[in-house]
């Protein structure tokens, strides 16, 4: 009977600490949030075939934010919503006038504001997506 009183403590107790990590993990769109990272520019390969650029395919070059700081991302329903834990690395969703802006800071730390999503299609080149509104 010990044993299992033991296990069914250790039980409760891991219960309440993975939904203490879930709440520190950072909530989709519509939440804003400001994340903090080494900017960078960034070539994978693109249509048709998502493998080679070498081998023919289109490239796809974005700006992307190495954080300084790993985060991880709440899940719920739907494709743009998937749970991920450890993200150094977000692809940046930018207008023309923010690429341009933000093209003499490529090397340099920058603070982004934004909506975060997950990635969903061939063109979303890391795991968690930033649309920057500032």
């Amino acid at each position: 009977m010990k044993i299992s009183i033991k296990f069914l403590i250790m039980s409760f107790a891991s219960l309440f600490c993975l939904s203490a990590n879930a709440v520190d993990c950072l909530k989709y769109e519509p939440a804003v949030l400001v994340l903090t990272g080494s900017l960078h520019r960034a070539t994978f390969p693109g249509k048709p075939n998502f493998e080679s650029v070498v081998n023919g395919d289109e490239p796809e070059t974005g700006f992307y934010l190495t954080l300084n700081q790993p985060i991880c991302t709440q899940g719920d329903s739907g494709p743009d919503r998937q749970p991920h834990d450890a993200v150094k690395e977000v692809q940046l969703v930018l207008t023309k006038t923010q690429y341009a802006t933000l093209r003499s800071k490529i090397g340099d730390q920058v603070q982004l504001r934004g909506q975060l999503f997950s990635s969903f299609t061939g063109h979303h080149h890391a795991d968690v997506l930033l649309r920057v509104t500032q």
